[in-house]
């Protein structure tokens, strides 16, 4: 069923052309509907972020097909909710959100209709989050800091178990500078233990003995069952590396897997488990049926459609790919 170019239209162009306007009146109203709105935001804010817009935009346009939210829409909004988690957005604030919105832009019947399920979708997952006693954000201390070159490779222990999958990075904020927070990849696969490790290049530079706040995962993770496997790590690409082989090592029949990765903290231990394990190969690809790329956005170099493409650093893709079109 093809999508319906119409529907919506003229919301999605105006989100557009008039995202200042917008922005403004979206944070004027949720500071002035919720009690603690202000705090949701960076201080001396006066506008919601622009990714505010790319989501609504996002939003309009996966419901054009059928004027209601597809799975992957879903999906993508709830994981984004378990997101928000970090900077207060209860539940409660999704309905209000919502209310906001449609009062910004004029909505239509249908435009209302699609702003309501999307609110009740984010609250869901946040009150799911909430009832299963998921902390919005983590505290991990550092315990350990050493160079390799411009990388550093900060160890951490959070003293409880972080849920992510190999590959997805999570938001980081160093305690000592509140409000910034920077996406990086764990170069660990999630243990019982909550010990991470991560491989920076100034981003943040955290001392022994400090803290920093973790937000919840996000992004892609390899499909290791897919039966061959290529990993191709630039720089700080070898944190996801790292943790996709070390995931792959678990495994009762890990994929024939080739890396192809530069001087990094984590190339030492790669070697050493190629040496060990004959499923495992340094070297270009092969042809395998999963291709991963890791690394800062402007370093990864080439990369096919299909790859699977892990950059902390890009900013969040809020494009929509409607697979039923045509």
């Amino acid at each position: 069923m093809a999508t319906n170019p119409q529907l919506f239209s003229e919301t999605i162009d105006l989100l557009r052309a008039d995202a200042p306007r917008i922005r403004a009146e979206l944070y004027a109203g949720i500071v002035g509907a919720l009690p603690r709105g202000a705090s949701m935001f960076p201080a001396g804010a006066s506008e919601v972020s622009h990714e505010l817009i790319d989501a609504l935009v996002y939003t309009f346009t996966a419901a054009q097909r059928t004027g209601t939210l597809p799975e992957a829409a879903v999906k993508k909004l709830q994981a984004w909710a378990l997101d928000l988690r970090r900077f207060g957005f209860p539940p409660e604030a999704y309905p209000v959100f919502a209310r906001v919105v449609r009062e910004a832009l004029g909505a239509g019947i249908a435009a209302r209709l699609v702003l309501d399920e999307a609110a009740e979708e984010m609250a869901r997952a946040a009150a799911a989050a909430d009832i299963s006693g998921v902390p919005p954000a983590a505290a991990a201390r550092v315990v350990g800091v050493d160079k390799l070159g411009d990388i550093s490779r900060v160890r951490l222990t959070a003293g409880m178990a972080l849920s992510y999958a190999p590959g997805q990075f999570m938001p980081v904020m160093h305690t000592a500078e509140p409000g910034v927070w920077v996406n990086l990849a764990p170069a660990l696969p999630a243990n019982p233990f909550g010990q991470l490790e991560f491989h920076l290049r100034g981003e943040l530079r955290p001392r022994l003995g400090d803290y920093l706040t973790l937000g919840a995962a996000r992004g892609a993770s390899p499909r290791l069952e897919r039966g061959t496997l290529h990993v191709r790590a630039r720089s700080t690409g070898s944190a996801a590396a790292q943790a996709i082989i070390f995931a792959a090592l678990e495994l009762d029949a890990p994929p024939r897997t080739t890396v192809d990765l530069d001087d990094s903290p984590a190339t030492a231990a790669i070697r050493a488990a190629a040496g060990e394990n004959g499923w495992l190969h340094l070297g270009p690809d092969d042809g395998a049926a999963e291709v991963v790329v890791c690394g800062p956005a402007g370093e990864v170099g080439p990369h096919a459609a299909g790859d699977v493409l892990i950059c902390p650093d890009s900013p969040p893709d809020w494009s929509y790919q409607d697979f039923y079109q045509g």
